[in-house]
């Protein structure tokens, strides 16, 4: 009897698997066909429009080896992940181009490039561009558009040069939300001269790492012949190669011993790795690091070593502040004597966004206590939608159910999941912002796609580490209209953080005022940006803020008039004022728009005298703004991603 019990149980769980395979079966026979996948795991060709990818020679193109078997091999056993991995920005990561690939329609463009002329058009199914390129190597540009970069912030456009398979970035980009053209450059912190996009190659040697799935640039010398398993970031770029599970599953009754067991050691799982390992699955890409150099040469053929559940410590250096002596830094420091501070604070926290991991590891939830209980990414996100349902509010950042609000720390820190835990600890209503652990913690101090991001270095706020490193408090991100002093009187009384000596002006002048108004270029932009965030102006009011942002409109660094034109936008009777406004446009032709807002602004002011944040009983003064607006930090500042 007990043995015709668990027959039976065995052919119940089995039959829905047996339909399952063979449903599989049929829909796996149609991709093998459709994708050329040979039983041997190596892809000969994909097609691409009727195009076969072995036929293509002036592009890179997807090919199949060290185990790659390619998504679709997924797709059959693995239905609902890779619906909701197929939904998610990772997988439109890189595209060839398409009318279906571009967020726009159009037949014919001629777009304004600092003065120069940038045509875009189609000529049949094939997408060309026409431009004059500067840089090192001027010359006329007319060639076929091939592949596309990004799909939910930017979409960046890429070339053929003709040689070879290598690519060039067209000067233009295009973004979504506000749905414009811009230029390239104009997207990072980089100073105003700073015009012309990366070199012909950039692709190939560097975006291609992490924008597609085993890149291997494969460039030398009069040669480029980058090939990739996957455009975009696929299953096998986070599970490793997939050949030997692909082959070791084709029976369907192991399938169902691995399900009931629970794991498979023919393929890599990140939620079943320790959570270091896990964690650098993730970081391979989402950090700032460096290959070896024992694996360099390899990599110019064979692209990264590093294999999901892998060490990547093993192969790169994640990059700290305690690497200033290691080789590879020192290498970099050689070619670009900004790259560490163009990626990181002073103390060594990094200010680029799209590198978490970076910050991540250099917090305590990460480096204490016992490694099965220490944070990860899949801590708070999941790479799966929930029910295999994909939602705009899943693809947007892959977060788990609930983690916008508290419950990434509660999780743990389950003294602070009750309203009274929650107020006693942060000292706000539970129900403010001012409880949002994030808005403390994990504060918007990283820089990208033309927008503050949250550092996921877990710290505390303290007045004195932004002295030391320019670093915007968390403290004063929301609280635009207090000073530091105020910020640091608080955190002593509250949280027993010593306060450190300050200057007069720190403790009279409001620290949105001071970074908006002389800090460098970062500060400028991350105070830009801030003072659009619904948190911030929540807290500080908004009343006074348009003469501030007014006065960057014509700031000498696009991304900072871009953050603050967006912000004017958002309070209320100001976004008129800013019709026609350009934010590329000649300096001096945006003087006019820097006076009409702030005399709009002017005529409606009621708030009467703030003296912190230089308001008077009947408005902006103006001879303490112009004081500190003239202390403008004008040191260069270059953060590219």
């Amino acid at each position: 009897m007990i043995l015709l019990a668990l027959l039976l149980v065995a052919v119940a769980a089995l039959l829905p698997l047996w339909r399952l395979w063979a449903d599989g079966m049929a829909a796996r026979a149609g991709a093998i066909a459709a994708s050329g996948l040979m039983i041997a795991g190596v892809v000969v060709a994909t097609v691409y429009g009727g195009e076969r990818e072995s036929e293509v020679v002036d592009r890179p193109i997807e090919v199949h080896e060290a185990g790659y078997v390619g998504s679709q091999s997924c797709r059959s056993c693995h239905p609902g992940e890779h619906a909701s991995w197929h939904g998610s920005y990772h997988r439109t990561m890189t595209q060839v181009v398409s009318r279906e690939a571009l967020r726009v329609a159009f037949e014919r463009l001629e777009l304004d490039w600092f003065g120069k002329k940038v045509v875009l058009e189609w000529r049949g199914d094939q997408l060309w561009t026409v431009f004059d390129r500067g840089g090192r190597n001027p010359m006329h540009v007319e060639r076929p558009i091939e592949q596309l970069t990004g799909s939910h912030h930017l979409q960046v456009l890429w070339y053929s040069t003709g040689n070879g398979r290598e690519l060039g970035p067209v000067p233009m980009c295009f973004k979504t939300e506000e749905r414009i053209w811009l230029p390239l450059t104009s997207v990072f912190v980089l100073p105003p001269e700073f015009r012309d996009p990366p070199e012909p190659g950039a692709w190939n040697k560097s975006c291609a790492m992490c924008h597609t799935t085993d890149a291997r640039p494969r460039v030398d010398i009069g040669r480029v012949d980058t090939h990739v398993s996957e455009f975009g970031i696929s299953c096998e770029a986070c599970h490793g190669p997939g050949e030997a599970h692909v082959a070791a599953n084709r029976n369907p009754v192991r399938r169902l011993m691995q399900r009931l067991q629970g794991s498979d050691d023919t393929v890599t799982n990140p939620a079943t790795l320790q959570p270091v390992r896990s964690a650098q699955v993730c970081g391979h890409c989402h950090s700032v690091s460096i290959l070896k150099e024992e694996h360099f040469d390899a990599w110019r053929d064979q692209g990264s070593p590093f294999v999901p559940g892998q060490d990547l410590q093993r192969s790169h250096l994640v990059i700290g502040l305690g690497d200033r002596d290691a080789p590879e830094l020192r290498r970099e420091l050689r070619k670009n004597q900004n790259f560490f501070k163009s990626s990181f604070w002073s103390d060594g926290q990094v200010r680029l966004s799209g590198r978490e991991f970076n910050g991540m590891r250099q917090s305590p939830c990460y480096t204490h206590g016992d490694p099965d209980q220490q944070i990860d990414c899949t801590s708070c996100h999941r790479m799966h939608a929930a029910d295999g349902k994909v939602t705009d509010d899943w693809r947007d950042d892959q977060l788990q159910v609930g983690m916008r609000g508290n419950i990434g720390c509660t999780q743990c820190h389950e003294s602070l999941a009750t309203p009274a835990g929650l107020q006693a600890h942060t000292h706000h209503l539970p129900e403010s912002v001012g409880s949002n652990c994030y808005n403390c913690h994990m504060s918007h101090t990283s820089v990208g796609l033309m927008k503050a991001s949250r550092s996921h270095a877990i710290t505390s706020p303290d007045v004195g580490v932004e002295l030391r490193t320019g670093r915007p408090n968390a403290c004063n991100q929301c609280h635009l209209d207090r000073t530091v002093a105020w910020a640091a009187e608080h955190l002593e009384a509250r949280w027993q953080v010593a306060s450190p000596p300050l200057s007069v002006e720190q403790k009279e002048v409001a620290a949105g005022a001071r970074w908006l108004l002389s800090g460098d270029a970062g500060a400028r932009m991350l105070a830009a940006w801030s003072f659009g965030w619904q948190p911030a102006q929540l807290a500080s009011g908004t009343d006074w803020m348009a003469p501030y942002l007014a006065r960057l409109l014509d700031d000498p660094y696009y991304v900072v008039r871009f953050n603050a034109a967006r912000s004017l936008r958002r309070l209320d009777g100001v976004g008129g004022a800013l019709a026609g406004y350009e934010f590329v446009a000649e300096a001096k032709a945006l003087q006019p728009f820097v006076d009409n807002v702030t005399s709009v602004w002017q005529s409606q002011y009621r708030g009467g005298a703030k003296p912190e944040v230089l308001m008077g009983p009947r408005g902006l003064l103006r001879s303490r703004f112009d004081q500190l607006y003239a202390r403008r930090d004008d040191r260069p500042v270059y953060i590219a991603e």
